[in-house]
């Protein structure tokens, strides 16, 4: 606990070193979703007293917003103090992220928590006002009480606590939802394996079950009751219509993301248009998506999805970093097309400060290909199990993000890619010692 506890405060002082380097002025700092999830938490979003209209609310799960909003209070509305108390959230996440490698192999999990310390992704996102931080800090917590519960399969509390804390990072964002019920047949395999009957089995099954659909049990009914869907937000039409089409036309009409919404919209015209009721909009931007998709072949459609996924995973955190931001560069989202995006990056001496930076985040790009590669191989050749559960999360999450593009979209497992890092690095040691 002493090593738990140092890299607490390591990780703790390098967020709030980066914190001080930064200009935290509400009015420029905050940018794209950071403005409304400001926003919404200063108005009461999903309190009885709150100033927006319900229909709006049905976009986004609760929790983000509540955990904002009680910041805010704590810290009389302080920007910098807000993220302070963020950062400390993230520094426990460190901490999970190296126990819950000590659980998979001792000899990874120094490694594995050192990386989680100085993971620019984990530091430079607990520096913005966005829901990641808060979700992998619950989700993480999911991970460990699951593989506490494979170590010590007789101690049932463990299993609970892993269908709590999945619940609980669903009321944060519903990308989890799914996995309450992906999770019971990997659990059944534990279950089974340490020998309990059926009987024992369908008990620690439902109780999990029960656990993990606690926190959005409130939500579920709402939904069904107000609006008769069965979804807990809203938001699945957009991500699909707006997100994941203009990231499949880019690759096979190559079209830029204005271009692609426009035929998205006319699409959604021919089906009636939009009413003004969430899920029916949802349903109807969600069937105009796949009228769209059907008429793309099905290598567009993998390939676009496998591009994003390995750029998601390679591309260096260090570009979403608000500095670098700031620094003058072509928009990626706006050009869609990787080669047009490099010609313009590379012809243009206006964006010579974000080249350079670029070039310079190639090589830990490099080293997370490396990574990834070797950690997955020594992996599979000592735990097979972890090593196709390892796969199956990070497939899960690469699927439901779908051909969209940013390092953001790794936090979900990026524990394991930590963990990765840490087999990696330590077998590179191993062979130097060795040689």
């Amino acid at each position: 606990m002493k090593l738990g506890g140092l890299i607490f405060l390591l990780a703790f002082t390098v967020r709030f070193v980066n914190l001080l380097f930064l200009d935290l002025n509400i009015d420029t700092y905050l940018i794209e979703d950071q403005k409304f999830y400001w926003g919404w938490s200063l108005k009461g979003a999903y309190l009885p007293w709150n100033e927006l209209s319900s229909f709006v609310l049905t976009e986004r799960m609760p929790g983000a917003f509540l955990f904002f909003g009680f910041l805010q209070w704590l810290t009389n509305d302080s920007l910098f103090f807000v993220l302070v108390l963020q950062s400390l959230l993230d520094s426990v996440t460190c901490v999970i992220i190296f126990l819950c490698a000590g659980l998979l192999n001792k000899k990874y999990e120094l490694l594995t928590g050192v990386f989680a310390i100085f993971s620019p992704l984990m530091i430079i996102i607990s520096a913005q006002i966005l829901s990641d931080t808060l979700f992998l800090f619950l989700f993480t917590f999911s991970l460990f009480f699951l593989l506490k519960y494979w170590r010590f399969p007789n101690s049932k509390k463990y299993v609970y606590l892993a269908g709590l804390f999945l619940g609980l990072s669903t009321f944060i964002r519903a990308t989890t939802f799914p996995l309450i019920f992906i999770s019971l047949p990997i659990i059944f395999l534990i279950i089974k394996k340490s020998g309990n009957n059926y009987i024992k089995c369908f008990s620690t099954l439902s109780i999990f079950l029960l656990m993990a659909l606690a926190p959005v049990s409130n939500r579920i009914i709402n939904n069904i009751i107000e609006y008769d869907s069965y979804s807990l937000t809203s938001q699945g039409g957009s991500h699909m219509a707006y997100w994941m089409v203009p990231g499949v036309l880019l690759v096979s009409k190559d079209m830029d993301r204005n271009s692609a919404v426009n035929l998205v919209n006319m699409e959604i015209d021919k089906l009636g248009g939009v009413t003004g009721e969430p899920f029916k909009d949802s349903k109807r931007r969600i069937n105009a998506s796949i009228n769209i998709l059907k008429q793309e072949n099905i290598y567009n459609i993998t390939y676009a999805w496998f591009r994003s996924s390995i750029i998601n995973v390679i591309s260096s955190p260090i570009l979403i970093d608000y500095r670098v931001r700031s620094l003058s560069h072509p928009s990626f989202a706006t050009e869609g097309n990787i080669t047009k995006w490099a010609e313009t990056l590379f012809s243009n001496k206006e964006y010579f400060s974000y080249l350079i930076v670029l070039l310079l985040s190639f090589t830990g790009s490099l080293f997370c290909i490396y990574s990834i590669l070797m950690g997955f191989y020594v992996l599979t050749k000592s735990n097979l199990f972890i090593s196709f559960l390892s796969i199956s999360i990070i497939m899960y999450f690469s699927l439901i993000t779908g051909p969209t593009v940013s390092p953001k979209y790794c936090m979900p497992y990026l524990p394991i890619l930590l963990y990765l890092q840490g087999i990696s690095v330590s077998r590179f040691f191993l062979f130097i010692k060795n040689r």
